[in-house]
């Protein structure tokens, strides 16, 4: 049946020419002194792993003043070396220093005026991809023009918290914090990667001729220099990337010598490729759908793995801004309350996620022990029309003769729903909201329309997207400081516009609060406030499929964004 499936497939997809990976040709003998062939010395075949990623990156660098929408933790992690890192079991490991900072020790000091510093130790002999040695002053340079004015998305903690870097010695990283930051312990996490480090020596003339020069740099992307696994060999535009093993990486060397990464947009193409053998992996370039298939045809024959990793969160945001808001009714609290009621996320979740994901109430994670409390606070809003009418009629609107609600003031209230085209959402959301009376005008966004900030910003009704499922990141994007907006060139993170003091005020002290039952009464608060507004309504998870063939050993998927989540371990892999 696999065997069929592939041809049918094959016979229907364009494949992508010259990506297979070819077999190596037999290394040439040579006779010895008794004038016999000798195989001994022959050198070993290069192993090559081909994987097919969705669209071609903007950047590869960990930290880069660039959109962050073409870019995805799979490569970041395989090009760069951070200061920590998260293991499979979600325990924060040392990278690229020595240890991690411990709280009442010399490495992380709570300081009379009620500042912190941390300080970490480099481990010896870092070297850059390029084999210049990679110093302490490569972090400082990195905070010092990391700021978000510069096209950096660093409106998040840590770097919010962060007052200065310091190099003492070339081996010595200080960080000196505004106040007490109880995550400070490790950097990783809602900014991605943390504070990655940037070789002034390549970068730093071009920052000092301005943004233009500095945001235009090929040293971003097609001249990248890194600390990784993996060394840039190769940049084909559009077409491919080629990596190959870094000799120095500071935990050795990695056990696949060179992997190239294929750029198919299209999912059937990918699947096609991955069945004919063409690439052993697909990382987000298969759907949803393949992947529940391969798992299935696959379980029997060991011919692979297929699952996926959920590192972010399915949300539908709503338009709070007077300005951009259409219809007016989208500003009332009720309205979105009856959206909330009419959505029938369950069966969402059974008809296109097949069962696999759960749906959600709020950001934060089910899992986390102190989730009873979070449950407790919130507001919840169960699939029921009843109570959606109610609310659409205490804010003064009622359905007319064809059934939608209108007011004698506005008419007929149409909302405008904007999701990107290739996801399953966009039509059975508008389905559900037109059961309810609630008049949609569906538009889907293409991959281009979906990287636009002002695009996203703009959207006169709701608009569908996931965010990153790190509680920092979470939360701050409703900060009442970080919108959007056309003065700082649609730079933030409050897409929706909504503001409220409360909810800042706990942020803020949430930040630096050290006692632990004190936040989780904090994350309650604050988890109350948005079921009671609802900036944006919590779908689920937001599944990013991936598949490889048995031939690809050692891969562990994490839900862990912050370490790649299946490439965490990219370093160990192997390939047979």
């Amino acid at each position: 049946m696999l065997r069929c499936r592939a041809v049918l497939l094959l016979s229907l997809a364009v494949l992508v020419t010259g990506c297979a990976t070819p077999s190596p040709s037999a290394p040439a003998s040579s006779p010895n002194q008794a004038g016999t062939v000798s195989q001994a010395s022959a050198p070993a075949a290069e192993r090559v792993l081909t994987v097919s990623i969705a669209r071609e990156p903007t950047f590869i660098a960990g930290l880069a003043p660039l959109p962050s929408q073409q870019a995805s933790d799979f490569y970041v992690r395989m090009f760069n070396a951070f200061v920590d890192l998260v293991d499979d079991q979600n325990r924060p490991q040392p990278y690229l220093a020595e240890a991690l900072p411990q709280l009442n020790t010399d490495t992380w000091t709570i300081l009379p005026d009620g500042k912190m510093e941390t300080r970490y130790h480099l481990k010896p002999n870092l070297v850059w991809h390029d084999g210049q040695p990679l110093v302490a002053d490569d972090f400082v340079f990195a905070f010092e023009v990391s700021a978000p004015a510069n096209g950096f998305r660093t409106a998040v903690a840590p770097y919010t918290m962060m007052e200065s870097v310091l190099a003492p010695d070339p081996r010595t990283v200080v960080i000196r914090w505004k106040s007490i930051y109880p995550d400070a312990g490790l950097l990783l996490g809602a900014a991605r990667f943390g504070l990655v480090p940037i070789p002034r020596r390549l970068v730093g003339e071009a920052y000092q001729q301005g943004m233009e020069a500095f945001q235009g740099h090929p040293y971003w992307s097609h001249e990248f220099v890194g600390a990784g696994p993996y060394k840039l060999a190769k940049w084909d535009l559009g077409t491919s990337i080629e990596a190959v093993a870094f000799d120095q990486h500071v935990t050795g060397r990695p056990k696949i010598d060179r992997i190239r990464m294929l750029f198919i947009s299209e999912p059937n193409t990918s699947f096609a490729n991955l069945l004919s053998g063409n690439t052993q992996m697909a990382l987000d370039s298969i759907t949803f759908a393949h992947m529940l298939q391969l798992k299935q045809e696959w379980a029997p024959t060991n011919g692979g793995t297929a699952g996926f990793t959920s590192p972010s969160t399915t949300t539908t945001i709503i338009q709070h801004r007077p300005e951009y808001a259409n219809p007016r009714a989208i500003l009332d609290p009720r309205v979105h309350k009856a959206f909330a009621h009419s959505m029938d996320r369950q069966t969402l979740a059974e008809t296109i996620w097949a069962g696999q994901l759960q749906v959600l109430d709020t950001i934060f994670d089910p899992k986390a022990d102190y989730y009873p409390e979070i449950e407790r606070a919130i507001t919840k809003y169960p699939y029921d029309l009843r109570a959606s009418e109610r609310l659409m009629n205490e804010a003064g609107y009622t359905k007319g003769p064809d059934g939608f609600f209108a007011s004698p003031a506005e008419g007929k209230l149409t909302f405008a729903l904007w999701v990107g085209q290739t996801r399953p959402e966009l039509s059975v959301l508008g389905a559900n909201w037109r059961q309810a009376g609630l008049d949609i005008q569906e538009r889907g966004l293409s991959p281009v329309e979906l990287i636009d900030p002002m695009l996203r910003s703009t959207s006169p009704s709701f608009y569908v997207t996931p965010f990153s499922s790190f509680e920092v990141q979470q939360l701050s994007l409703h900060r009442g400081s970080d919108i959007t907006t056309a003065e700082n060139r649609w730079r933030g993170e409050n897409y929706s516009g909504w503001v409220n003091a409360a909810y800042d005020r706990l942020l803020d002290a949430y930040s630096v609060t050290l006692d632990r039952s004190e936040r989780v009464r904090q994350r309650a608060q604050m988890a109350k406030l948005i079921s009671e507004e609802l900036p944006y309504i919590v779908l689920m998870d937001n599944p990013n499929p991936h598949a490889y063939l048995s031939s690809v050993k050692n891969v562990v998927p994490v839900q862990n964004q912050a370490s790649g989540r299946i490439t965490w371990n990219i370093e160990k892999w192997e390939l047979q």
